[in-house]
C-alpha cells in the first residue's frame, strides 16, 4: 500500500512524459532505509509499462560491490539472453560491440577496446534498445560496483536527446563517499528525498492492518515507535499481531520500544519459530546472495532439496524470504538481520563453503570471489588461482577496481611463491589502470626489488616509467626507466628498443633537447627496416626530434617520418607514432600526408571508443588542417576536442582550446576566440610544463596581436620561444613564434628588434629548407624592412609556395606581394597575386585576409568580387564536418558514434545543412558540397 507518494508519483510521470518525447532525464531518489523507495519504484515501473515503455531493471546487494559491471549485467543479460542471434547481433551491431566484452561474447580481443571503450559501447547499446522509451530502474545503488558506477555517469550526461528515463534510488548517507553523488557530479537529475509518512498516514496504515477501531493514541504510538519508516512499521504491526496486542490505548506502551534493534530481534524470533532447518535455509541465503539457487541454498543448509519448497513457502509467509524464485529476501533490512546473527569466524567458513560448493556446480571464477573475498585465507591455490581469474576477467572489460580487490586477496592466500611476483606486477597494472598511481607505483618498485632477472626488472621498470610518465609524474619516470637502461642485459634485442621509446618520451614530454635522444637513437637506424612496430617507434621520434631541433634538412626527416608512417597502426600506443611521425611530416610540409596518418588515428579512436585518444589525435588534426589553411576543419576539430564529454585527461582541455583560437582568430572571429580563453581559464599566467603545452602561449600571442595587444603578445611569445630554445627546439617551421613576434616587436616601434629576428628566422629556415618556413620568413622579413629588397622577397616567397600544400602561407605570401607592388606603383601587375590570393582565401575561409585582399584590389584599381556567403561558405564547422561524412555514406547512427555525438545532435546539424544548401536530403549532399 504506497500512500503520501503523490507528489513523488506526478515528478515521476512528468519525465516519463519527457521521455516519450524524445528528452532523457535522470531521478534520483533518495531516503533512509525501509523509506519506501523499493516500493514507489515499482509503482513507477508499473506506469511505465502502461505507457509503453521497455523496463529494464537492476538491484544493488551487498555482496555484488565486486562484481564488474554487476549493475549494468543485470539491466541488459536477461534481454540480450532472451534475444535470438539476429536481434542480439543487430543490438550489439555498430560501436555498441565494443560492450560485448562485458557480457562475455569478445569484440575482437580485450586489446582491441580502447580506454573509454567499454562506456561508449554500453551507451550506444541503451540507445539500440530505445527505438522504443526507455525506463531503467536501478534500486539501492549505494551497493553498485565501481564499473557500474562509471557507466551510470557516462549515460547521465547523454540522456537529453534519447528517450531513456534512468532512476537510481540509493540509502540518504551522512558524509562518507557516496557512489551516486560521485557518478552524478556535475550533473543535475530531479532528486526526490523520501520524507518520513506523516501521523496521519500511520493512523490509516495501523486501522487498516489491525482494525478500524485502532484507538487514536495506539496509532499515534506507532507513528513515534517507526519515525514514520513504512518498513519498520509493517514489522512492527506484523509482532504486534502475532503477540495478541490489540489496538488500544491501554497497549499504547507495548509499541513504544519498537526500533530498528527490536525488529531486527522480531524478524529472528519470527525464524526461530519456523525450526531449524528454516533458520539454516535463510542463513544460507544470506550468505550464497545472488547465487542462491535452490540447490546451492539446500547443499549449504544441510538440507535435502526434498525440504526445500516447503521450507521456502514457510519463510515467504512470514515475509522473510520473497516468493518465488530468484531465492531472496523479502528486504535488504531482513537479510542484514538474519545474516549478522553470527560470529565473523562463521559467516567466513559459510561463505568458504558456498565456494567450495559453487566451484562444485561449475561457477565461473567472477562468482566464486564474491564469495572468496569474504573467506579467511587458509593458503589453498585453487583460491588464489580463482581470484587471479576473477581478475583477468575484469581486466578484460576494462573494470581494474574489482581486480585490485581479487589480486590484493589473491596475495593475502597467499600465491605459490614462484606466482608472487607475475601477480604482483597484475596487481600493479590493475592499481594504474584504476587511476591508483602511488599504489600502482609502490606495488611495482616491490615487484622490481623481488624481480630475479634482469629482463624481468627492466619489463617491470618499463611498467613503472610509462605509468609515471601518463599520471604526469616525469621525475618519477626518469628514475625507473633509468634502472631499467642500467639493467638491460647483453645480448637483448628486442627490449632496449622499447626502452630507448619509453627514455625519447619521457625526454620529449620534460622538454628535454631532441639532441639528448636523437644522439642515442641515430646509431641504430642503418639497422632499422620499419617492418617492426617497435622500429617504426623509433623512427617516429627521431624523426619528431629532427623537425622540431631542425638538426637535418628537411627531405631527411620526411623520409624517416614516412618510414614510421607506413604500414598498419597496429602498435598498443599507435597515438605516440602518430603524434611524432605526423608532426615530422607536415613540419617538413609534407601536409597531406600528415593529414592521412592522423586521419587513420582519429578514425581508430573513434571506432574503439577511446575518446581521450580521440580528443588528443582532433587536437592534432586541427593544429595540421590549421597550417593547410583548411580553417573550418582546424576549427570544426578544435570544437571537437573542446566540446567531447570526457574527463580523464583534463590537460588536453587547454590545447583544445588554443587550436581553436588559433582556426577563430585566422577566421576573423576575434571576440570568440577571447571567449574561449576566459571560459577555459587561459587568460593568466601560462607555462610550458611540457613541450606540447607550447600551443597555449602560441596561439594567445596571436590572439592578442589581433587584438592590437602588442605588449601583451610579444610577452606571451617571446615566453613561447624561450621555453622551446632552450630546450632546442629551434626549428622555425615546428613553432612559428618567431614571426609572429617580428610583427609585434614593429607594432611597437621595435624595428631593430623585429629586423634582428627575422634574420634569424630566415636563416634557421633556409638551414632547414621546409619551403613554407623560407617562404613565411622572407615574407616576414620584407614586412619589417620594405624596399626593392622586400619585393625581390615577397616575389621570392610567393614563387616558392606556388603548388604548395600550405594554402594559408601562399595566400598571405600572395596577398603581401600584390600589395607590395601596389605601392610600388605596379598596380595593374598588382592585381594577378592580388586575384590568386583572394582566392586562396576564400578557399581557406580566412575572412580578415580576404578582407584586406578586397581593399587591396580596389586600391589597386580592379573591381572587387562579392563574397557570397551561401551554400557551402555558409556552413558551420560542425555542419560541413557532419555533411561531409552523411555524403560519403555514413548513416546518422554511424556519424554520431565516430564523432561522440548524439543522434538528436547529427539530426539538427544535418536539417540546418539542408535549408542553408537548398536542397531536400542527403542524397544531394555529394553534389552540393562540390559546387
Amino acid at each position: 500500500m504506497l500512500v503520501e507518494r503523490d507528489r513523488e508519483l506526478e515528478t515521476a510521470d512528468g519525465l516519463l512524459t519527457q521521455a516519450v518525447g524524445g528528452r532523457g532525464s535522470v531521478l534520483v531518489v533518495n531516503g533512509v532505509p525501509g523509506i519506501g523507495k523499493t516500493a514507489l519504484l515499482a509503482e513507477i515501473r508499473s506506469r511505465a509499462v502502461d505507457a509503453g515503455f521497455r523496463q529494464l531493471v537492476a538491484l544493488g546487494g551487498e555482496l555484488e560491490q565486486e562484481v564488474p559491471f554487476g549493475m549494468v549485467r543485470q539491466l541488459l543479460e536477461p534481454l540480450l539472453r532472451a534475444a535470438g542471434p539476429e536481434t542480439r547481433a543487430d543490438l550489439l551491431s555498430g560501436a555498441a560491440n565494443l560492450a560485448a566484452v562485458v557480457f562475455g561474447q569478445g569484440a575482437g580481443g580485450a586489446d582491441e577496446v580502447g580506454p573509454g571503450g567499454v562506456e561508449h559501447g554500453l551507451y550506444w547499446l541503451f540507445c539500440n534498445l530505445a527505438h522504443q522509451p526507455l525506463l531503467l530502474s536501478v534500486d539501492d545503488a549505494q551497493w553498485a560496483d565501481e564499473a557500474s558506477v562509471r557507466i551510470i555517469s557516462y549515460l547521465a550526461r547523454r540522456l537529453g536527446d534519447v528517450p531513456v528515463l534512468l532512476i537510481i534510488a540509493s540509502r540518504s548517507r551522512r558524509g562518507g563517499d557516496n557512489p551516486i553523488d560521485r557518478a552524478l557530479t556535475g550533473v543535475r537529475p530531479t532528486l526526490i528525498e523520501l520524507s518520513p509518512l506523516s501521523d496521519g498516514a500511520i493512523v490509516r496504515l495501523v486501522r487498516a492492518e489491525l482494525g478500524p477501531d485502532a484507538d487514536e493514541e495506539f496509532c499515534r504510538a506507532c507513528a513515534r515507535a517507526s519515525g514514520g519508516n513504512p518498513f519498520l512499521l509493517t514489522e512492527a504491526l506484523t509482532s504486534l499481531r502475532e503477540g495478541g496486542v490489540l489496538p488500544q490505548a491501554p497497549q499504547a506502551h507495548r509499541v513504544e520500544n519498537l526500533k530498528l534493534e527490536t525488529i531486527s530481534r522480531a524478524v529472528l524470533a519470527r525464524l526461530t519459530r519456523l525450526g531449524p532447518d528454516a533458520v539454516k535455509l535463510a542463513r544460507a541465503v544470506g550468505v550464497l546472495g545472488p547465487a542462491a539457487t535452490p540447490r546451492r541454498a539446500a547443499r549449504l543448509a544441510g538440507l535435502p532439496m526434498s525440504a526445500l519448497a516447503q521450507l521456502a513457502e514457510a519463510l515467504a509467509t512470514e515475509s522473510i524470504l520473497a516468493p518465488g524464485l530468484p531465492m531472496r529476501f523479502m528486504h535488504p533490512l531482513v537479510r542484514t538481520a538474519v545474516y549478522t546473527d553470527s560470529t565473523d569466524l562463521l559467516r567466513a567458513a559459510e561463505h568458504k563453503r558456498a565456494a567450495l560448493i559453487m566451484r562444485e556446480d561449475g561457477a565461473q571464477d567472477e562468482e566464486l570471489a564474491t564469495q572468496l573475498l569474504l573467506a579467511e585465507p587458509e593458503g589453498h591455490q585453487w583460491v588464489a588461482q580463482a581470484l587471479r581469474g576473477a581478475a583477468t576477467g575484469a581486466m578484460a572489460c576494462n573494470a581494474p577496481e574489482p581486480a585490485v580487490v581479487f589480486l590484493q586477496r589473491a596475495l593475502a592466500e597467499p600465491v605459490a611463491p614462484e606466482q608472487r611476483l607475475t601477480v604482483q606486477a597484475e596487481l600493479g597494472r590493475a592499481l594504474g589502470m584504476a587511476n591508483r598511481p602511488e599504489e600502482a607505483a609502490a606495488v611495482l618498485r616491490q615487484s622490481i626489488e623481488l624481480a630475479p632477472t634482469a629482463e624481468a626488472r627492466v619489463e617491470l621498470s618499463m611498467q613503472l616509467g610509462w605509468l609515471m610518465l601518463h599520471t604526469g609524474r616525469s621525475r618519477a619516470a626518469i628514475e625507473a626507466l633509468d634502472f631499467a637502461r642500467r639493467s638491460v642485459g647483453e645480448g637483448d634485442t628486442e627490449l632496449p628498443l622499447q626502452l630507448q621509446v619509453a627514455l625519447a618520451m619521457v625526454d620529449i614530454v620534460t622538454i628535454q633537447p631532441p639532441s639528448i635522444w636523437t644522439a642515442r637513437l641515430d646509431p641504430l637506424l642503418p639497422s632499422l627496416s620499419g617492418k617492426r612496430d617497435v622500429e617504426r617507434m623509433i623512427l617516429s621520434v627521431v624523426a619528431f626530434g629532427a623537425a622540431a631541433s631542425g638538426d637535418r634538412p628537411a627531405p631527411e626527416v620526411a623520409r624517416l617520418a614516412r618510414l614510421a608512417a607506413t604500414g598498419l597502426l597496429t602498435v598498443r600506443d599507435k597515438w605516440i607514432l602518430i603524434n611524432m611521425a605526423s608532426a615530422a611530416l607536415a613540419v617538413t610540409d609534407h601536409l597531406p600526408e600528415s593529414l592521412e596518418l592522423l586521419d587513420r588515428g582519429v578514425d581508430a579512436a573513434g571506432r574503439l571508443g577511446n575518446a581521450a585518444e580521440f580528443r588528443y589525435l582532433a587536437v592534432l588534426r586541427s593544429h595540421t588542417t590549421f597550417y593547410a589553411g583548411n580553417l573550418v576543419d582546424a576549427e570544426g576539430d578544435g570544437r571537437a576536442a573542446l566540446e567531447l564529454q570526457e574527463d580523464t585527461r583534463p590537460q588536453d582541455l587547454p590545447l583544445a582550446a588554443a587550436v581553436l583560437v588559433d582556426a577563430l582568430v585566422a577566421r576573423g572571429a576575434i571576440e570568440e576566440a577571447q571567449r574561449v580563453v576566459t571560459e577555459n581559464h587561459l587568460d593568466g599566467d601560462q607555462s610550458v610544463s611540457m613541450l606540447i603545452a607550447h600551443f597555449v602561449l602560441l596561439a594567445r600571442g596571436r590572439l592578442r596581436l589581433a587584438q592590437g595587444r602588442f605588449a601583451e603578445a610579444l610577452s606571451d611569445l617571446r615566453a613561447c620561444g624561450r621555453a622551446l630554445t632552450q630546450g632546442g627546439y629551434g626549428n622555425p617551421n615546428f613553432a612559428h613564434w618567431r614571426s609572429a613576434a617580428v610583427l609585434a616587436h614593429h607594432a611597437l616601434g621595435q624595428i631593430g628588434q623585429a629586423v634582428e629576428l627575422a634574420a634569424e628566422d630566415l636563416e634557421l629556415s633556409q638551414r632547414f629548407g621546409a619551403k613554407s618556413a623560407v617562404a613565411r620568413a622572407l615574407r616576414v622579413a620584407a614586412l619589417v624592412a620594405p624596399g626593392r629588397d622586400g619585393l625581390t622577397r615577397l616575389e621570392e616567397a610567393a614563387a616558392l609556395l606556388d603548388g604548395s600544400p600550405a594554402v594559408m602561407e601562399r595566400a598571405h605570401a600572395l596577398i603581401d606581394h600584390g600589395a607590395a607592388m601596389r605601392r610600388a606603383g605596379y598596380r595593374a601587375q598588382a592585381v594577378v597575386p592580388l586575384r590568386q590570393g583572394l582566392d586562396l582565401a576564400d578557399r581557406c575561409a580566412a575572412v580578415p585576409l580576404a578582407a584586406r585582399a578586397q581593399e587591396e584590389l580596389t586600391a589597386a584599381g580592379a573591381r572587387p568580387r562579392r563574397t557570397r556567403l551561401a551554400g557551402r561558405e555558409a556552413l558551420t564547422a560542425s555542419e560541413l564536418r557532419i555533411a561531409r561524412l552523411a555524403a560519403s555514406g555514413a548513416t546518422n547512427r554511424e556519424i554520431a558514434q565516430r564523432l561522440f555525438l548524439s543522434m538528436r545532435t547529427v539530426e539538427i546539424h544535418l536539417t540546418n545543412t539542408y535549408r542553408k544548401l537548398g536542397i531536400a536530403g542527403r542524397q544531394q549532399l555529394a553534389a552540393a558540397l562540390t559546387e
